[in-house]
C-alpha cells in the first residue's frame, strides 16, 4: 500500500499585508489553495476551500475531489451573497489524492485555476496541470511565447476560479503512484518568482520534504517575493512510511516560517510528451 510523507511551508511574502492563500492536509490528502479579492475575501474563499476539499473526501475517489470543489464553490458564493464585505471574493484549488480504482489504488488529482501540480521521478519534474489563466490560454493560441508568457503584465489573470459562477469547471484525473515519486503542489507566488530549473534543482537535491519546502519559499521570497507563497510536499512512500506534516497547524495555515537559503545548483530544460491521462505539460531534467 502507499501514502503520503507531507510538508508543507507558506509565507506572505515580502509585498503583500496579508496571505491569502491556504494549505490543508489528510491522511492521503493535500489541497493548496490561492484566493483572491479585497481585504479578508481571498483569505476566506481559500480557507473554505481547503476545509470543504478535507471534509468532502469521506471516501477515496476522484468523484469526491471533484464533489469538495463544487461545494466550496457553492459555499464561497452564499458566503459572499450574506456578506458585502466579502463581495467577489474567489480562490484557485489543486488538489491530490490516494484513491480507489477498479485495479487498484491511483492518485487522483483536481485543480482550478493557476495553482499547480509538479511531478519529480527521479530527476526529471512535470507540470501535471494546466494554468486556467489568461496567458496560459494566449500561449496554446499561439499569440505569445511561454518566454512572453513569464513576463506578461497580465499573467494572474485567472480564467477559471471558485466563486465566480455557480457551475465550476473542473479539470480531474488519476495516475498511478510509485514509490519515490515526489509531488509539489504550489500556488503562482513560488513558480511565477524561481523558474522551473531552480524548482527542479531544490526538488531533485533535497531529501528532507521540510528542508525542500522552506528552501521553495525562501527562493521566492529571494526572487522577489511580490506574492503569497504556499508549498506543499507529498512524497509517496509505503503506508508504514507515510506521515502527516510536521506543522500541525496546516489547516489554513497563514504562519510566518523561518526559511533557509536557496541551493543553487544547475537544471536543464527538455521539453517531452505529455503524461498518459493528464495534460500536457513540460518537463524538467536536473543534473548537476
Amino acid at each position: 500500500m502507499f501514502g503520503f510523507r507531507i510538508a508543507a511551508a507558506t509565507h506572505i511574502g515580502v509585498a503583500r499585508q496579508i496571505n491569502q492563500d491556504s494549505y490543508a492536509t489528510a491522511p492521503g490528502l493535500v489541497v493548496v489553495a490561492d484566493g483572491m479579492g479585497g481585504h479578508r475575501g481571498g483569505e476566506v474563499a481559500s480557507a473554505i476551500a481547503a476545509k470543504e476539499m478535507i471534509h468532502r473526501f469521506d471516501l477515496p475517489v476522484l468523484d469526491a475531489l471533484v464533489a469538495g470543489v463544487e461545494h466550496a464553490n457553492r459555499r464561497i458564493l452564499d458566503e459572499a451573497a450574506a456578506d458585502p464585505n466579502l463581495h467577489g471574493m474567489g480562490t484557485t484549488v489543486v488538489a491530490l489524492g490516494l484513491i480507489e480504482v477498479e485495479d487498484g489504488v491511483a492518485l487522483g488529482a483536481i485543480n482550478v485555476g493557476d495553482s499547480r501540480m509538479y511531478r519529480l521521478t527521479g530527476n526529471v519534474l512535470e507540470q501535471l496541470t494546466e494554468d486556467h489563466s489568461l496567458v496560459e490560454a494566449l500561449v496554446r493560441e499561439g499569440r505569445i511565447t511561454p518566454a512572453e508568457a513569464e513576463v506578461h503584465p497580465q499573467r494572474n489573470i485567472v480564467t477559471r476560479a471558485l466563486g465566480v459562477i455557480e457551475h465550476v469547471e473542473v479539470d480531474s484525473f488519476h495516475f498511478v503512484p510509485k514509490i519515490g515519486d515526489r509531488y509539489l503542489l504550489c500556488s503562482d507566488g513560488l513558480f511565477n518568482e524561481v523558474d522551473a530549473h531552480t524548482i527542479a534543482t531544490i526538488l531533485a537535491t533535497e531529501a528532507d520534504p521540510d528542508v525542500a519546502t522552506e528552501k521553495l519559499v525562501a527562493a521566492a521570497n529571494q526572487g522577489g517575493g511580490r506574492d503569497n507563497i504556499t508549498a506543499v510536499i507529498a512524497d509517496i512512500v509505503t503506508a508504514d512510511e507515510a506521515s502527516m506534516p510536521s506543522k500541525p497547524e496546516a489547516l489554513a495555515n497563514r504562519t510566518v516560517v523561518e526559511v533557509s537559503e536557496p541551493t543553487n545548483e544547475h537544471a536543464t530544460v527538455i521539453v517531452d510528451e505529455p503524461l498518459q491521462g493528464a495534460v500536457p505539460k513540460q518537463r524538467w531534467s536536473w543534473r548537476r
